[in-house]
Order: C-alpha cells, then sequence, then structure tokens
C-alpha cells in the first residue's frame, strides 16, 4: 500500500510539473499550437523511449546483476575449498580403490572433467578418517550454514546440492558417532560419502575452470595442491 501511494505522489510531481512547464513555454512564447504540436510529437515517440528503458537497459541491468551474482558466488565456492574442500576430497580419496584413473593433466580441464564424470568411484569407508571428517566439519560448521542461507546459491544448483549432501553426512556421522556402526549403518555412511565425492570432484573442476579463466596466479596454486597430486605422491 505503501509502494501505490509513493508510486502515485512521483506520478503527480511529474505530471504537475509538465503541466508547470507547459504554462510558462505558453505564457513566454505564446505558440499554443507549436507548443501543443512538438508535444504530441514527443508524445509519439513514448513506445520507443519505454522499448529502451524496460527491456533494452533492463537486460543491460539485469546482466551486470547476474555476473555479479556469480562473481560472489565463487568467490563462496573459493572459501569452501579453502576451509573444508580441499581438506574434505583428501580425506575421501585416499579410500579410493580406483586412483589410478587420476592421471591427469591439469592444462586440460576438459579432459579432467570428463575423466571425473565417467570414473568408477568406489570407496573403502574402513580406510576413511571419520573422525577428522568429524572434526572438520562441526570446526566449520558456521560456514556451511551461512553458505546454504545464502541467497547467491541459487545461482548453482550443484554447488547447493554439493553443500546439502555435506551437512548430511556431517549429521550422519555424529549419529552414527554415538551407535554402533553396523553393516548396515556403515553401508548407509558410505553412500552418503560416495555422495559427497562425486559432487564435490565435478564442483572443485568448475571452480578451477572459474580461476582458469579469471585469475591464472590462484588457479596455479591451486593445482600445485590439488588432492590428486598429494596422493600419487603418497603412492609413491
Amino acid at each position: 500500500m505503501k509502494k501505490i501511494k509513493y508510486y502515485l505522489f512521483i506520478s503527480f510531481i511529474l505530471i504537475s510539473l509538465s503541466v508547470i512547464m507547459f504554462t510558462i513555454h505558453f505564457m513566454v512564447f505564446g505558440q499554443a499550437l507549436n507548443t501543443a504540436y512538438y508535444s504530441i510529437m514527443n508524445l509519439c515517440f513514448i513506445p520507443i523511449n519505454s522499448l529502451v528503458v524496460t527491456i533494452i537497459l533492463e537486460k543491460l541491468i539485469d546482466h551486470r546483476s547476474k555476473k555479479e551474482r556469480i562473481e560472489k558466488l565463487n568467490m563462496l565456492i573459493g572459501i569452501f575449498f579453502t576451509e573444508i574442500g580441499g581438506k574434505l576430497m583428501h580425506y575421501i580419496i585416499v579410500s579410493d580403490k580406483n586412483t589410478s584413473d587420476f592421471n591427469f593433466n591439469f592444462e586440460d580441464l576438459k579432459y579432467v572433467r570428463t575423466t571425473l564424470t565417467n570414473h568408477d568411484y568406489n570407496i573403502e569407508i574402513d580406510e576413511i578418517d571419520l573422525n577428522s571428517i568429524k572434526n572438520l566439519l562441526v570446526e566449520n560448521n558456521n560456514l556451511l550454514i551461512n553458505l546454504i542461507s545464502n541467497e547467491n546459491l541459487l545461482q548453482n544448483q550443484t554447488f547447493t546440492d554439493l553443500i546439502m549432501s555435506i551437512i548430511h553426512l556431517r549429521d550422519e556421522i555424529l549419529f552414527f558417532e554415538s551407535n554402533t556402526l553396523e553393516e548396515v549403518s556403515k553401508k548407509h555412511l558410505e553412500n552418503d560419502i560416495l555422495r559427497v565425492y562425486e559432487n564435490i570432484v565435478i564442483q572443485w573442476v568448475f571452480y578451477l575452470e572459474y580461476l582458469k579463466k579469471f585469475y591464472p596466479f590462484l588457479y596455479s596454486n591451486a593445482i600445485r595442491v590439488n588432492p590428486f597430486l598429494f596422493i600419487k605422491k603418497e603412492q609413491y
């Protein structure tokens, strides 16, 4: 209701200004016919002006706004991988029985993404340090909450699904910690970890592609400390 009153007030002011200026023009020049002629001519161009303002300018503003939101989202993704993602990937990758597939040339990120998309994810939960994962997620609980509550996440469904799966994994680990981890429970937890694993590595490659395009120096740093190279060093 307040907005309607506001718009009515603004409309009244603008119309009043037009009437006042028209009156002043008539009083000074006394050419009512010419004034009316040019006024009507200006009205003829209102549809074109509306086209420019409501469509073209609006699209430009929306494009810029979307670009800013994506930039903010990638900043959040960067914080996530710095604080949580990199360590979490390492904790999980060590249990993958098929790490021999991870012979990557990180100059070709398209190949890396294709390989990870088609990879046979086969983890062994007994080789995963669940306590370290629990501590990592509990210590960064506030960050996870802030991420999932950030409206910029709506721009990236993949990352949203990743955060949701990590929060679910945290809850499951805390639950199973206070209960006997039977074979059925272990399998359930293993599936939760596998879901996080598949989501996080793909999102990580998307993030690398962004860094390589816009921040090459950050991309170089990310490659030097990436968890796949670290696993290869451990194997040797």
